[in-house]
């Protein structure tokens, strides 16, 4: 699975409950949730009061986040803390970001209004930009990025506010609500959930939604959305039972979020790479070029939810009626890889997927003198000189000549040679680099570099805000690369082959 970071932010003096001191134990609780974790960071919360903590502790959140490219997880304390994690997502998505805020209460007061003066129920105001002094972010959401779920106890003033802004309380309504994002930031502020379902929070509200109504519109938005970061708040521990609920809420929604990116990559490296005939029988899809011995051009992808039960002789008949061995794509944590390995398959081709924001990108890299054309024609000579399979000439026949996607060639010429190539599919906010390669006398010069830079900055003018590319585990020089570029890892796959 893709790597998590839990940044456990145990902040409770923005809240207004009497027992708010139980937030520090049910940050710990909630971080705790979450075993698979890449990195654990906790945020020292002292316990001081007054108006200058809450912007002290934003400062240490902000700190803790800083350079954090994968889903990071920030189990609260009170709403507070969503502070800083929402204004970076903001900073890194714009405009292209959706804020959804499952909360039972609306938290639009500002200073003036709020009956409390507790700045929980201010939080989602002073991130659209009206708050305390020193609390209001650089980039304020707009309020067309701001759909609430679950909302029913709203102040009057906050009522007013909310006029026109969607409150979601089912699946649909909040898919609708979210329209065409490209990324979503979920805020959970459990007291969301019925206080019938669970009620160690300090404010509960009659009328809430179950902790299955909130998994399945998490799990709705990830299968749709690029999940931006995700923050659970407001666990004040007070029932046993309940943390066994939020035992089964959280592992299902962290599932949910960490799959998001997945699905955004694998379905646009699906069709920008295509292949000459792609058939889907019971929900597998089954991929073959005829002369071609790519992998990605002749591979199987099983359906998301495999049956073990399930028989797959039809995906073998289909190989080997082609004459080709049968090799299925396996992404993370698959139960079909132990059934195949039990049939004979060997693994193959370990892949890390890497993300990026392109932004990062440009900023690592310099412009360099390269040839980019968003025509094949001329690159498919360069293609077939670097790459180093018999096939080249096939492939860019084939498949590079067929990718339907706006593309850029990008080749580096030296001592009037080809030097280096790559190849950048845009889709929607997203473009995937391909056939990545230097001739071996020019290796350690940069060229592969001015490569990537001069794709990112093509990527950037399609408005791709985030690329993606697959390189094979233990290919050290070109994963430190995309490493000092600011690429992540994002997820693994690899193949299974039987002869």
């Amino acid at each position: 699975m893709p790597e998590i970071t839990v940044v456990e932010a145990p902040q409770w003096q923005g809240s207004a409950s009497g027992t708010a001191r139980r937030l520090r134990e049910g940050a710990r609780l909630l971080a705790g949730l979450v075993p698979a974790a890449a990195e654990r960071v906790r945020v020292d919360i002292t316990d001081e009061t007054g108006d200058h903590v809450l912007a002290a502790n934003a400062a240490k959140i902000r700190a803790a986040l800083e350079g954090r490219r994968g889903l990071t997880l920030v189990a609260g304390g009170d709403c507070g803390v969503e502070l800083e994690p929402v204004a970076a997502a903001v900073r890194r998505h714009g405009d292209r970001l959706a804020v959804v805020w499952f909360d039972a209460h609306g938290d639009l007061n500002t200073p003036e209004s709020s009956p409390s003066g507790a700045f929980h129920g201010m939080v989602l105001r002073t991130l659209l930009g009206e708050g305390p002094g020193g609390l209001v972010p650089d980039r304020p959401l707009r309020r067309e990025q701001v759909v609430l779920a679950g909302a029913r106890a709203l102040d009057p003033a906050e009522r007013a506010y909310a006029d026109g802004l969607p409150i979601a309380f089912d699946t649909a309504a909040l898919m609708n609500a979210v329209g065409d994002a490209e990324a979503v930031y979920v805020h959970l502020d459990l007291d969301v959930l019925d206080p019938g379902s669970f009620a160690s929070v300090g404010a509960p509200e009659p009328g809430g939604l179950t902790p299955g109504q909130v998994i399945e519109m998490v799990t709705a938005l990830a299968g749709r959305f690029e999940i931006a970061g995700l923050g659970i708040t407001e666990y004040e521990p007070a029932r046993a039972e309940d943390q066994e609920t939020l035992a089964g809420l959280v592992g299902a929604v962290v599932d949910a979020c960490e799959t998001s990116v997945v699905r955004e990559v694998e379905r646009r490296a699906f069709a920008a790479w295509p292949a000459g005939l792609v058939r889907e029988e019971s929900g597998w899809l089954l991929r073959h070029t005829p002369g071609i011995r790519r992998r990605r051009s002749n591979s199987a992808i099983p359906p998301a939810a495999w049956d073990p039960g399930a028989p797959i002789d039809h995906v073998e008949a289909f190989y080997r009626d082609r004459d080709r061995p049968v090799m299925v794509q396996l992404g993370p944590d698959q139960p079909l890889d132990a059934a195949l390995a039990g049939r004979g398959y060997r693994i193959d081709a370990p892949t890390s997927v890497m993300t990026a924001f392109t932004a990062d990108v440009v900023a690592a890299t310099e412009p360099a003198p390269v040839s980019l054309s968003e025509r094949p024609d001329a690159w498919l000579k360069t293609f077939t000189e670097l790459d180093e399979h018999t096939d080249s000439t096939l492939v860019g026949e084939k498949v590079i000549a067929r990718i339907a996607a706006p593309a850029a060639f990008v080749s580096v010429t030296r001592d009037g040679r080809a030097a280096g190539m790559g190849l950048f599919a845009a889709d929607s906010g997203w473009a995937g680099v391909f056939a990545m390669a230097t001739r071996p006398s020019s290796r350690g010069q940069g060229v592969a570099r001015a490569v990537l830079g001069a794709g990112a900055r093509w990527a950037a003018d399609q408005g791709a805000a985030r690329l993606y590319l697959q390189v094979e585990e233990g290919n050290d020089p070109a994963l430190g690369l995309y490493t000092r570029a600011g690429f992540v890892r994002s997820h693994g796959y690899h193949y299974r082959i039987k002869p």
